[in-house]
């Protein structure tokens, strides 16, 4: 005979109402987020990469040496 464990299905469901609270959540700051676009003008955004496009791997830069002034400080 097929059994349930109650105790399983109570902690199952507890993480799923935990995680789609957190999403909502995400999803009511990202909301906030455009509204307050809007309410600030932007009616567009311009975004320098297409997002659905695979990421062009730039160049890494060598790290440039800082250099220390050689100005006089006035005392």
């Amino acid at each position: 005979m097929p059994t349930v464990n109650i105790e399983d299905n109570i902690n199952q469901m507890r993480g799923k109402i935990e995680k789609m609270t957190q999403e909502i959540f995400r999803m009511q700051g990202m909301l906030q987020t455009f509204e307050g676009f809007k309410k600030g003008g932007l009616e567009t955004i311009d975004l320098p990469n297409d997002p659905n496009q695979n990421p062009i791997e730039e160049p890494v830069e060598e790290p440039v040496e800082e250099l220390e002034s050689v100005q006089e400080k006035p005392e």
